[in-house]
């Protein structure tokens, strides 16, 4: 019911419900505001996440890997930074690589992994060594190609000085 002495459809009756309309209106243009001011931050901290993660792999993306061509070499690697050692091998010959020294304070190993150059029984092929910086110091790696059975010298070592600042 209209208040008392304005009468429906009068100009002061139009007057309240235009006005009421533009509020209505100047609310749902603020809501639409602020749901697009709020798409708008998501998706700039969406980009920003994305791009650190996207610089933070660059360097600890894949490990830096070294071979038997490396033997002998000193290297630096970050606390987190994890690297490989790849040595050619045949352990149907009886003879694995296997870490002989490692200060594990300093980096830790896993398990080495072979891959076979051939499907054919009794190929050679790579085993893969994976280290990985956990603090600060300074360690001598040494891996050793042997018979673990035979008491003889290895038939090939790798040695690296690896310095974790």
């Amino acid at each position: 019911m209209p208040p008392s002495g304005t009468l429906p459809g009068s100009r002061s009756s139009y007057r309240r419900e235009g006005a009421k309309s533009h509020e209505r209106q100047v609310e749902m243009t603020n809501k639409r505001t602020i749901v697009i001011a709020g798409l708008v931050l998501i998706a700039v901290v969406a980009a920003g996440a994305l791009a650190a993660m996207a610089m933070s792999t660059d360097g600890a993306g894949e490990p830096q890997v070294y071979t038997a061509a490396d033997d002998g070499a000193a290297i630096e690697v970050q606390v987190g930074e994890t690297i490989t050692v790849d040595l050619s091998g045949n352990p149907t010959t009886g003879y694995a690589w296997q870490v002989e020294g490692l200060d594990a304070a300093v980096m830790t190993a896993t398990e080495p992994a072979f891959e076979s150059d051939s499907e054919l029984m009794g190929a050679g092929g790579t085993f893969t060594f994976t280290f990985t910086a956990v603090a600060a110091g300074e360690t001598q790696l040494r891996l050793v190609y042997l018979r673990p059975w035979e008491q003889v010298e290895p038939l090939e070592t790798f040695t690296m000085t690896i310095t974790v600042p």
